[in-house]
């Protein structure tokens, strides 16, 4: 099982999604359907529980999309020539660290809903949240969410080169880059063709292993960090849950 599937079992996740049965029970609504019915009037604490409930279950999908991006790095399908090896690695290999800072702003969306600020959702942002007067009457919440901006830090330049300037500079995929532009047809030797193969296959090998460890250790941090806060939104949600209701 993925790290971030344990967040199912979450005391926080478990109590929002029973709160939501029992306060949505008597109101139909499509499955498949993207948004509430123009027509439905929601109490403030049916409203409460959707909201947090809207942001908890994206924030953990957002996670969990961060586990299945690890394993995507080897799903390449040899059997279609539109792609190469590299260009597959390395975009799954961006894609990663694009997202893993977007785990912040999912988490500042949640802490907004939590407490019941009704910011925005555009101008949510961590100076915002962390500075509101109803936030700063709670500094283990403060320190969790600063906690995982902390963390991921160290990725934000990453992701913002990627975004706006150009792709990953990185020594070991440039080298798996230049290797697969090589089709070896100019080469009329099999056994040097062979060996040069062989080299191309144990540098991706060393390259996904290391990637796929290093990616995992971030999760398995960032997981501890964000169950973390969980735990302590949670005790919140109960205090708001009986404030609106």
């Amino acid at each position: 099982m993925s790290k971030f599937s344990e967040l199912d079992e979450n005391a926080f996740l478990v109590s929002v999604l029973k709160e939501g049965e029992i306060a949505f029970s008597d109101i139909e609504v499509d499955k498949l359907a993207t948004e509430l019915p123009e027509d439905i009037e929601l109490s403030e604490y049916q409203y409460y529980i959707q909201k947090v409930g809207f942001y908890l279950v994206n924030t953990i999908s957002w996670c969990k999309q961060l586990d299945l991006a690890i394993e995507l790095l080897s799903n390449f399908d040899y059997s279609k020539k539109e792609t190469s090896r590299a260009d597959h690695l390395i975009y799954n290999v961006e894609n990663y660290l694009i997202r893993i800072k977007s785990v912040h702003d999912r988490v500042l969306q949640l802490v907004n809903a939590v407490f019941h600020l009704c910011i925005n959702e555009a101008n949510v942002n961590h100076g915002v949240i962390v500075s509101n007067y109803k936030v700063q009457h709670r500094p283990e919440i403060i320190k969790a969410v600063k906690a995982i901006s902390k963390y991921l830090s160290e990725h934000e330049q990453i992701r913002h080169t990627l975004i706006h300037r150009h792709s990953l500079i990185d020594k070991d995929l440039k080298k798996i880059e230049l290797f697969y532009l090589n089709n070896f047809e100019h080469i009329d030797d099999e056994a040097q063709v062979k060996a040069y193969k062989y080299v191309r296959t144990e540098h991706l090998k060393k390259v996904l292993s290391e990637k796929k460890s290093e990616f995992r250790e971030i999760n398995s941090t960032l997981f501890t960090l964000i169950n973390a806060l969980f735990l302590e939104l949670n005790a919140e949600y109960e205090r708001q849950k009986k404030i609106v209701g």
